[in-house]
């Protein structure tokens, strides 16, 4: 069994293909894995921990605003990429190609979709997003296989030629681990007082970081909560501690980055961050109560309509980027701590919403691919 996934960059993107290889290398302890990234994304970092996932960098880069002449460069990498691709085909020879989304997804997925089937493999696309962004949309002309998160999705393809709702796959770590003193022990937490997550993803939120600090009077003042802050940013971080320990701020500990989240997730009472799909995944199978803060630059406003959809169904708070200026974001997440019915209301219906076997499924459908592949 040999399976290469392919794209990255955010976590939003490389998070759900590990979870992906993971679910194979438990299933079949002899399957070979590979993962096509760039060297400047998440995955060039995070699989440095999995010795056992073959990863071959690429040279490319998105698309940027300004023409023809401004993207010539882009242009001229993709190419280089479409070579890179080749060779890694010919010394992986995977059998099933799945793209995971981000810019480095698109070359091995055109290239494995154009001449697959002379070396014997199968093509799959992974959507996260409610919106499909327009890279997927195209390739699922040429895929045999297009995955999505939410039935909404379904109407970003109108050509695919098979389409399976399975939800967005997960680590293993978010459904197992419950909530114990020696986990709040770990971050350095206090079990008897409420817990706020707060994170903007792989790469951060200067945003959410800069409203919790800028409220370090109010934070510590009140003694009913506090707040396991991951900045993505380890720079940022030092110079936050600082801040916080020459405030006498107790209730607030910064971490650059949590390898392992899931336990952060454990125990905590509320949710911020931001609207990538990955997250609203995490959120959702964990029935966690969430205060969501799109992020504006997101590709065609996908974390907008990523939030607009959990805020439909009951299931989080939302409040825009620039109302977190202007507006007491840590008065909100305190109303929300002290209004129980409310908290209990949100978690219940993001639970409700959570697909924990959205990986089970992924794997059925690689698994379908492969013997159509000759495995």
């Amino acid at each position: 069994m040999r399976v290469l996934v392919a794209g990255g960059g955010t976590g939003g993107h490389f998070y759900p293909g590990l979870a992906i290889l993971e679910g194979l290398r438990n299933s079949d302890p002899g399957a070979r894995c590979a993962y096509v990234g760039t060297r400047s994304g998440i995955e060039a970092r995070a699989l440095l921990s999995y010795p056992w996932i073959r990863f071959f960098p690429i040279h490319v880069r998105g698309v940027r605003r300004g023409g023809a002449v401004r993207n010539l460069p882009t242009v001229l990498r993709l190419a280089v990429a479409m070579l890179e691709t080749l060779w890694i085909f010919l010394r992986f020879r995977p059998q099933v190609v799945l793209g995971v989304g981000g810019y480095a997804s698109f070359p091995p997925l055109f290239v494995a979709a154009t001449v697959g089937r002379v070396l014997g493999m199968r093509t799959i696309i992974h959507e996260q997003n409610v919106v499909a962004g327009l890279a997927n949309r195209w390739l699922s002309r040429l895929v045999d296989l297009v995955l999505v998160s939410f039935p909404e999705t379904e109407r970003s393809f109108p050509h695919a030629r098979r389409l399976v709702v399975t939800g967005n796959p997960i680590r293993e770590e978010f459904l197992h681990v419950r909530r114990s003193d020696g986990v709040y022990r770990r971050f350095g937490l206090d079990s008897r007082r409420r817990t706020i997550l707060a994170f903007g993803g792989s790469k951060g939120a200067v945003g959410i970081t800069e409203r919790i600090v800028g409220a370090k009077e109010q934070i510590r003042a009140n003694d009913e909560l506090q707040i396991l802050l991951v900045t993505g940013n380890a720079t940022a971080t030092e110079t936050i501690r600082r801040e916080l320990d020459a405030a006498a701020v107790g209730n607030v500990i910064v971490e650059t980055y949590i390898e392992r989240m899931g336990e952060a997730f454990a125990i905590a009472d509320l949710v911020v961050c931001r609207a990538g799909a990955t997250s609203l995944a995490e959120i959702t199978a964990c029935g966690k109560a969430s205060v969501l803060i799109p992020w504006r630059a997101a590709t065609d406003d996908h974390q907008r309509k990523n939030a607009e959809w959990l805020r439909e169904e009951g299931a989080c708070a939302v409040v825009d980027e620039a109302s977190i200026v202007s507006r007491d974001l840590i008065r909100l997440i305190g109303s929300l701590i002290r209004d129980e019915l409310a908290l209990e209301r949100l978690a219940d219906n993001a639970g409700r919403l959570g697909r924990r076997s959205a990986r089970a499924q992924v794997l059925v459908e690689i698994q379908s691919m492969m013997r159509g592949a000759g495995a």
